[in-house]
């Protein structure tokens, strides 16, 4: 059985052939994506510094990717790289919560932060 955790790094992978391929928007994707499998799992700082590795190596890819590089398959090369890395160490981490409860505890913690600042005013 796949982790929770680990479909969310999936999506960081590099998308193949996409025809309206934007490097910002594959870069938002992986932090998001980031983001949400660390919440899964109790984070060690090796589990942290390998999400920054994922994260920078998935700038690098986006941009080169998006100059139309040469050089994008051994940056796609690497990006699989540090997320096999991230991979292996999320694998020692504790789970700390459900993928459901992550996201739903996102949007009522928003929701709640919101309306307690507009009552405020």
């Amino acid at each position: 059985m796949i982790a929770k955790w680990q479909v969310f790094l999936n999506r960081s992978h590099a998308p193949g052939a996409v025809a309206d391929f934007s490097a910002a928007a594959f870069a938002l994707d992986a932090a998001v994506n980031l983001r949400l499998a660390l919440k899964l799992v109790n984070p060690t700082k090796e589990c942290i510094a390998r999400a920054e590795e994922v994260y920078e190596r998935a700038q690098a890819y986006g941009n080169l990717r998006e100059a139309s590089s040469k050089l994008v398959t051994d940056a796609e090369r690497d990006l699989a790289g540090a997320l096999r890395s991230l991979s292996n160490e999320m694998r020692s981490c504790d789970p700390s919560w459900k993928a459901n409860d992550a996201l739903i505890g996102l949007t009522l913690a928003d929701r709640h932060s919101s309306s307690t600042s507009s009552l405020r005013r």
